[in-house]
């Protein structure tokens, strides 16, 4: 179990710092404590799973790397792949219907692929 904490602290600290956060600034972004976000980075605790969610969320990255049962810290490592998945999370349900329009009309004419 301290090296599942050892890993979380090491990850969480090195996500921090390619993110540009502080610890203050992920305990907000999370919704935890200062106190609770300063035992997980020191390694002292593990979160639940439900602030696990949320810390893995504010990182942009997954439960399993924080964790270490995953090597790669994103499941979608191309940067542009996570912009248009967030954006595409803010759209209500027919603003997402042309967007796949547009995107299924793009891809036709890039690919010309005439499946549906």
């Amino acid at each position: 179990m301290v090296d599942d904490m050892s890993v979380f602290s090491e990850r969480l600290i090195a996500l921090m710092k390619q993110n540009g956060i502080n610890q203050k600034e992920l305990a907000q972004k999370a919704g935890v404590t200062e106190s609770a976000m300063s035992y997980y980075v020191k390694g002292d605790r593990t979160p639940r799973s439900d602030v696990l969610t949320r810390i893995a969320k504010a990182l942009e990255t997954t439960t399993d790397y924080l964790l270490g049962s995953s090597a790669s810290p994103s499941e979608v490592p191309n940067g542009e792949l996570q912009y248009l998945q967030r954006n595409l999370g803010k759209l209500d349900a027919d603003q997402l219907k042309k967007a796949e329009n547009i995107l299924k009309a793009a891809f036709d004419d890039i690919f010309d692929d005439d499946e549906e």
